[in-house]
């Protein structure tokens, strides 16, 4: 499926979480994280989607994400491409029908 968007398919620098955060004696210790480069298909979420989208979840400048093969990543992970990043919120995996996966990710803004 994805090969009909080849000219599409962009460098996306992944942001996995690898371990949780977690409190020692009252402070917070922040969870480790690893960096790698996937090419994905990335596409705007578009009016109409977001009227079929729970009220609010998402807004104009979030991002669909398909990336080949049976879905790797997590909500809580963060896309960057071209210098935005996005938070992964859902994941749909369509490995078994077309070998493919859907991340739907919020824009994270630098003032949130």
């Amino acid at each position: 499926m994805l090969e009909a968007f080849q000219s599409d398919i962009r460098n996306v620098t992944v942001i996995k979480k690898t371990t949780v955060g977690v409190y020692v004696e009252g402070e917070y210790t922040p969870g480790a994280e690893t960096t790698e480069t996937a090419q994905m298909v990335v596409i705007p979420i578009t009016p109409t989607q977001l009227k079929n989208l729970p009220e609010g979840a998402y807004q104009a400048g979030d991002m669909r994400f398909y990336h080949k093969g049976r879905s790797v990543y997590a909500a809580g992970d963060v896309f960057e491409v071209g210098g935005v990043c996005y938070k992964v919120r859902d994941v749909t995996d369509r490995s078994f029908e077309g070998n493919f996966s859907i991340y739907l990710a919020k824009r994270i803004y630098e003032n949130a």
